[in-house]
């Protein structure tokens, strides 16, 4: 059998990821920070040569897949969204094709998006890795957390994303603890398990995380929280409000299906402790895995 190779990219907002595949196994990997904010998509082609080019005059023409924001209206072309209920086992269908100097096949993976009375929202990206998400788990995840900056809880049902929502969780920290008062004047911020614990449950039973956000800069100056652990304080309020508020959205109390969290281990581990104290089983996947099963078979198809 001959060798089918291809390229696929994962490129955000500032970062890049292209894996050189040979037979649907990685073969090459290669990073770069010029992510589409980095030149607002003036120079996607450019980033694209510079990186892969390498790669396609070893080997010649490629097929090429990209997901992430390089298909958004700063990427390099704009990616419709899909609208929700979406199959993504029809993804393959759905690809966008990216004009390009050297007439290669290149091709952009939409997005998805949910317009709603009640829920306006939009992913790139993270379709990608649902699809693998979808395969590993072979139907048993109703839900799947993918936490980060921006934090997206998504129904499934089979192969179908029926809906998702995000929650700003991780800017929210980040904001607040560089730009407002609660982080103000705080030295390096250092992990503490039990500190985050108490806010965690605080964050998931009292239902008024408003209420309590200021604390963490009044409890600094009483000395009540530590000034060095005021970041874990305020990481525990805000996940516990999260997991609650989400929980409720999705109706979800207590279930036999094990929830997905595809994220980084510190954080796969925040969720799954905050999902466990309120009786609900989760399972970490890996984010880099799930975007290559995802995407593969993509590739392998046009």
């Amino acid at each position: 059998m001959s060798e089918q190779r291809f390229i696929v990219l994962d490129w955000g907002s500032t970062n890049i990821r292209a894996f050189l595949c040979t037979n649907e196994q990685v073969q090459e990997v290669k990073k770069s920070h010029e992510g589409v904010t980095v030149f607002h998509g003036a120079d996607c082609e450019g980033v694209f040569e510079r990186l892969c080019g390498p790669w396609l005059e070893e080997y010649g023409p490629m097929k090429t897949v990209m997901a992430g924001m390089v298909g958004s209206v700063n990427g390099w072309i704009d990616a419709p969204y899909l609208p929700c209920p979406t199959d993504l086992g029809a993804l393959a269908s759905k690809l966008c094709p990216v004009p390009n100097q050297r007439n290669l096949s290149i091709h952009v993976i939409p997005g998805l998006c949910v317009k709603a009375a009640d829920n306006c929202n939009v992913m790139r990206g993270e379709e990608t890795q649902l699809a693998g998400v979808i395969q590993q788990g072979q139907g048993k995840y109703k839900l799947c957390i993918m936490p980060g900056t921006h934090c997206k809880w998504v129904a499934i049902n089979g192969s179908t994303v029926e809906t998702f929502r995000t929650a700003m969780t991780g800017e929210l920290h980040s904001i607040l603890m560089q730009y407002s008062l609660v982080g103000l004047g705080t030295p390096q911020q250092e992990q503490d398990p039990t500190i985050f614990t108490q806010a965690l449950e605080r964050g998931l039973h009292e239902n008024n995380v408003m209420a309590h956000l200021f604390e963490v800069r009044a409890g600094r100056i009483l000395g009540q929280i530590p000034a060095h652990l005021a970041g874990e304080c305020l990481s525990g309020l805000l996940i516990g409000a999260e997991v609650a508020s989400m929980l409720r959205l999705f109706q979800i109390s207590q279930s036999e299906d094990p929830v997905a969290i595809v994220a980084n281990p510190f954080l796969a581990q925040r969720y799954s402790q905050a999902l466990e104290m309120v009786g609900i089983k989760s399972q970490s996947l890996d984010g880099d895995q799930c975007f290559l099963q995802g995407v593969m078979p993509l590739a392998a198809q046009i």
